[in-house]
């Protein structure tokens, strides 16, 4: 009797083992399986660390527009909080896993749930490469992408895969597309000075390089005015000055309707408060005619410490500083992230992480 009873006992204890075992494999199963989904469907388990690796950064107060032009090394990339609390991102580095990281860091720091809107100015995969985690991670209800101008490429691939699955609303980059503010009261507008039509394009800058079809975007809130010429060469900036001189402006005039009633845009590019250098401080952009006619007073330049490139290139330097003598210039690679501020009242103010600040009544 006693042998039968200790046989009993240890069938029940090598069973209880099983159970455990069993337990255990359908738990780690169970969780490998939602890491899995995580990972796939809302974020990518790589970049959770970035959660813990926010940096500090000041809400934006009631009325302020800020532009911040965020340190991806040799890439680009740009978030603007718009007024009305509305957020947008342009571009997203060059896919390098420590910016990638750092941008998602930012944004989440920003306390940005989705984006409004995501806009990639071009193909080329210094703008395109991280796009896609942001899409991943974020999401936008509308998103603005590049006709893909013969250079479609494995990072501009793999956003435009992110963005069908994740975004509400697809559009094509085209000149006079706008955003416009709901608010009367903060009212803002951005405006896409380019790409040109394909006939317009070809005729007069060639078109047939991702830069040429670059979005330029024309930015203005509070009286102060902004230009994001992506990576357009003199080419395509001469043919915009051209056109705007020509016209008077008349020929990016547009009417818009807004929920206060219909509001004419009018850009203008003459003597413009900011101007973010095209190419990263490439010598081919920021050409002669776009420095004489712009005369931007505080020049953004978005480029990687010791790059290849020389960027940003003296003569950009050179021909700004000729036709604007007081121009102050704010470099990713010397300062690292950099804020532009715009209050309601047209005052703004200019903070990098390197300490350096202005600020202009």
């Amino acid at each position: 009797m006693g042998e039968g009873r200790t046989s009993a006992t240890g069938r029940t204890r090598r069973k209880k083992k099983r159970m455990r075992r069993i337990l255990a494999c359908v738990q780690a199963a169970v969780l490998v399986t939602s890491a899995v989904l995580v990972d796939r469907l809302a974020f990518p388990l790589r970049y959770v660390w970035s959660l813990a690796a926010m940096p500090e950064v000041a809400a934006r107060a009631e009325g302020e527009l800020r532009v911040h032009f965020l340190d991806v090394g040799q890439g680009d990339c740009t978030v603007i909080e718009f007024p009305d609390g509305k957020s947008m991102i342009v571009d997203g580095g060059d896919g390098d896993e420590e910016c990638v990281r750092d941008i998602l860091a930012y944004c989440f720091a920003l306390g940005i749930e989705t984006f409004d809107y995501i806009l990639l100015t071009h193909t080329d995969s210094d703008h395109a490469g991280g796009l896609d985690e942001v899409v991943r991670c974020f999401g936008a209800e509308t998103v603005f992408v590049p006709n893909g101008g013969g250079n479609e490429n494995r990072a501009f691939a793999s956003f435009m895969r992110q963005a069908r699955k994740k975004c509400e609303k697809m559009y094509v980059s085209q000149s006079l597309q706008t955003i416009v503010s709901d608010s009367d009261e903060y009212f803002y507008y951005v405006m896409w000075l380019s790409p040109f039509s394909e006939e317009v394009a070809e005729r007069e800058t060639g078109g047939s390089s991702a830069n040429e079809n670059s979005a330029v975007l024309y930015l203005e809130y509070a009286g102060r005015r902004l230009l994001l010429p992506g990576d357009v060469s003199e080419v395509t900036e001469e043919k915009l000055i051209g056109d705007f001189r020509d016209t008077g402006g008349a020929v990016f005039e547009k009417e818009v309707e807004t929920p206060q009633g219909t509001r004419t845009l009018l850009p203008d590019l003459c003597c413009l408060d900011f101007l973010k250098t095209g190419h990263h401080g490439s010598e081919t952009s920021t050409g002669e005619v776009l420095a004489e006619y712009c005369v931007p007073q505080e020049v953004f330049i978005s480029c990687g410490a010791g790059n290849a490139y020389g960027h940003p290139g003296l003569e950009v330097v050179r021909r700004v500083k000729q036709y604007s003598p007081e121009a102050q210039f704010y470099r990713t690679d010397e300062t690292g992230n950099i804020i532009l501020t715009i209050e309601s009242g047209g005052s703004y103010a200019i903070v990098s992480q390197g300490g350096r600040s202005e600020e202009t009544e």
